[in-house]
């Protein structure tokens, strides 16, 4: 499911993309950071009609990355995604964040997709949850938010079986510890 929190009051995010990196972002614009971490509450929803579930789930504040990797195991409670910071403290609105990930087998969802803002005085993330069995599909999955038709960033995650990744997947309780 996806989860979004705006605007929280946090210490600026320092990222510096790499070529070889899957993340891509508008240093001119923003600065961003990609991670996984284990599932933490929400504490409500808003509508997002073009998702699967029909809604997002906010966070009531930034979740920390616990590692900052673009792979992720599919087990279910963990949480994957991007953070973002504005440079000069801009609101981005109307931002479209579309999401998209192998096929899921029962929806055959292939893409969703919200409004939502960046920028401001504080980080944003846009993560994603496996939250039901359909949605632990293994394979690439992308995060790209344009505003306008520009792309303000692009992030890419490689889903792959627990095992490929056990100490990220065992530490959420997706997986025992041998």
């Amino acid at each position: 499911m996806l989860r979004i929190a705006c605007l929280a009051l946090l210490a600026p995010v320092a990222a510096a993309a790499q070529p070889a990196d899957p993340l891509d972002y508008d240093a001119d614009r923003i600065e961003a950071v990609q991670g996984v971490f284990c599932e933490v509450p929400t504490t409500g929803q808003t509508e997002a009609p073009g998702t699967v579930a029909g809604h997002i789930e906010l966070f009531e504040r930034i979740p920390e990355f616990q590692w900052l990797t673009h792979v992720v195991p599919a087990v279910p409670g963990l949480s994957f995604g991007v953070k973002t910071e504005a440079t000069d403290g801009t609101v981005y609105g109307s931002v479209v964040l579309t999401l998209t990930h192998p096929r899921f087998a029962q929806s055959g969802a292939t893409a969703q997709t919200y409004v939502t803002m960046l920028g401001g005085a504080s980080e944003s993330i846009n993560a994603y949850t496996f939250d039901t069995e359909e949605e632990l599909a293994v394979g690439t999955w992308s995060f790209t938010a344009t505003q306008n038709g520009e792309v303000l960033y692009s992030a890419l995650f490689e889903v792959v079986p627990p095992e490929a990744a056990p100490e990220i997947a065992s530490a959420c309780g997706g997986m025992p510890i041998s």
